[in-house]
C-alpha cells in the first residue's frame, strides 16, 4: 500500500469522528437535556430530523457545482481542506455553547454536517487521484473500515468520560459531554494532516477575469447531466443509489432518537453504537475482499438484504439486548455497503470529470438522506414509535430492484 493511499485512509479516521460522536450520538442525545431545555422530547427529535434534512437538502442542490468548480480550476484539496476546517471549527464551537441556547446549537451543528458532506465530495474524488482502479474496491474498504475503527475508538473514550464522568474529574455529565464535542475536533484535524501534506495537486487553473468560474461550473454541470442521461449504466445506477442509500442513512440517522423514544436509556444507546463501530470495522474489510475477488454489486445487493431484515426487526424493538442485535446486524453491513456503492461508482465514470460524477453521486446520496428523515419525521406517532422506520422497507426493496438492472462493472 502506498504512503499517498494510507494518507487518504487515515483521514476516514478522522472525520468519521463527526460521523459517531457527534452526528450518530452526542448530539441527538445531549440535546435534549442541554441545548434543547424547555423542548419536549418530540421538539427536539424532530428538529434535529429537521437540521439534518435542511442541511442534507442545500448539500444536495450544490453538490454537483462544487465538484464541478474543482475538476474546472483543479482546487480539490484546497477547497477540500477549507470545507473541513469549517467543519471542525463548527464542533469546536459547540463546546462553547450554553445550557438552553438551542438555536445556536442546531445551526453549528446543520453548518458543521453540511461542510463534513460537502468534504466528503472532494475526498471521494481524490480516491480516484491516489490509486488505480483495479484497487478502488480495496482501498474504498479500507477507508470505511479503518474510519470505523477510528470513530469508535474516540467514540469509545467518549462514552467512558460520559459514563465515568466523576472518576476522571468532570463536574457532571454535561461538562463532559461538551468535552466530546471538543475530542472530535482536535481528533480530526490531526488526522487531516497526512493527506494535506502528502496529497499534492496540479496548480490551480487561472481563467481569464472575464469568465464566470460559477458559471463555467452551472454549464459543466448541465453537460454532465447530459452525459448521465445517455450513459444506462450510471444513470440506473445513481437511481439505484438514491434509494437504498436513503434507507442507509435514515437508519443512521434516525437509530439514537429512535432508540430514546422507545424508552432505552443512554448507556444502552451507547453500548449499542459502539457494537455498530467496531462490528463495521471487520466487516467492511471482509465485504472488501468479496467486492475484489467478485464484485462490488453483489456486496451491495447482500447489504440491502440484510438491512429489510433490520427494518422488519426493529418494528417490536422493546428491549436493550435486541437494540445489541439490531447494532450487530448494522454494523455488519453498514461499511460494505457505503464502500462498494463508491468504488462500483469509481469504476464506471470518466476520470478527468471524476468531481463532477461524483458531485451527483453525493447529490444522490443526499437526496436519500434528506427524504429519509423527512419520511420518518412525519411517520412517527406518539401511540406507535417503531412504525417510523417502515417506509424505508420500500426505499431499500426499490433500489435494489433498480440495481438487478445495471451491469457488473466487468461487463
Amino acid at each position: 500500500m502506498s504512503k499517498l493511499e494510507k494518507a487518504w485512509i487515515s483521514y476516514d479516521l478522522g472525520n468519521s469522528a463527526f460521523a459517531t460522536t457527534v452526528l450518530a450520538a452526542f448530539f441527538p442525545l445531549f440535546f435534549p437535556g442541554f441545548w434543547g431545555e424547555g423542548l419536549t422530547e418530540d421538539q427536539s427529535a424532530s428538529y434535529i430530523l429537521w437540521t439534518v434534512a435542511i442541511s442534507n437538502f442545500i448539500l444536495f442542490i450544490s453538490a454537483p457545482v462544487i465538484g464541478a468548480l474543482t475538476d474546472i480550476n483543479n482546487s480539490t484539496k484546497k477547497i477540500f481542506i477549507v470545507f473541513t476546517m469549517i467543519s471542525i471549527i463548527c464542533v469546536g464551537i459547540l463546546f462553547l455553547t450554553k445550557q438552553g441556547m438551542w438555536i445556536s446549537a442546531l445551526v453549528f451543528f446543520g453548518v458543521a454536517n453540511y461542510f463534513f458532506s460537502a468534504g466528503n465530495i472532494l475526498y471521494d474524488k481524490i480516491l480516484v487521484k491516489i490509486t488505480s482502479p483495479d484497487r478502488f474496491s480495496k482501498i474504498s474498504g479500507f477507508g470505511y473500515a479503518w474510519g470505523y475503527f477510528g470513530g469508535g475508538f474516540l467514540f469509545l473514550i467518549n462514552a467512558l468520560m460520559f459514563m465515568f464522568w466523576k472518576k476522571l474529574g468532570f463536574s457532571n455529565e454535561d461538562e463532559a459531554s461538551l468535552f466530546a464535542f471538543l475530542t472530535v475536533s482536535i481528533w480530526w484535524l490531526i488526522f487531516l494532516l497526512p493527506l494535506a501534506i502528502t496529497y499534492k495537486e496540479d496548480k490551480v487553473i487561472k481563467y481569464n477575469t472575464k469568465q464566470n468560474l460559477f458559471l463555467e461550473s452551472l454549464k459543466k454541470t448541465y453537460m454532465t447531466i447530459r452525459s448521465i442521461s445517455e450513459n444506462k449504466k450510471i444513470f440506473l445506477f445513481l437511481l439505484a443509489f438514491f434509494l437504498y442509500i436513503d434507507g442507509v442513512h435514515t437508519v443512521m440517522s434516525s437509530a439514537v432518537l429512535y432508540a430514546g423514544l422507545v424508552g432505552l436509556e443512554s448507556t444502552a444507546i451507547i453500548i449499542g453504537l459502539l457494537i455498530v463501530q467496531f462490528v463495521a470495522f471487520p466487516f467492511t474489510i471482509f465485504w472488501a475482499y468479496i467486492a475484489d475477488r467478485y464484485n462490488d454489486k453483489l456486496v451491495i445487493n447482500l447489504s440491502i438484504i440484510i438491512y429489510i431484515g433490520v427494518v422488519i426487526f426493529s418494528l417490536t424493538l422493546n428491549s436493550a439486548v435486541e437494540f445489541y442485535i439490531l447494532a450487530a446486524l448494522v454494523g455488519s453491513v453498514q461499511g460494505g455497503i457505503q464502500a462498494s456503492s463508491r468504488s462500483f461508482f469509481a469504476s464506471i465514470i470518466p476520470e478527468e470529470k471524476s468531481g463532477e460524477f461524483f458531485g451527483f453521486f453525493n447529490m444522490f446520496g443526499k437526496a436519500g438522506a434528506f427524504i429519509g428523515p423527512t419520511l420518518v419525521a412525519i411517520s412517527l406517532s406518539p401511540q406507535n414509535v417503531q412504525l417510523g422506520l417502515l417506509p424505508v422497507i420500500l426505499l431499500f426493496v426499490s433500489g435494489g430492484i433498480i440495481l438487478l438492472k445495471v451491469k457488473n462493472e466487468a461487463i
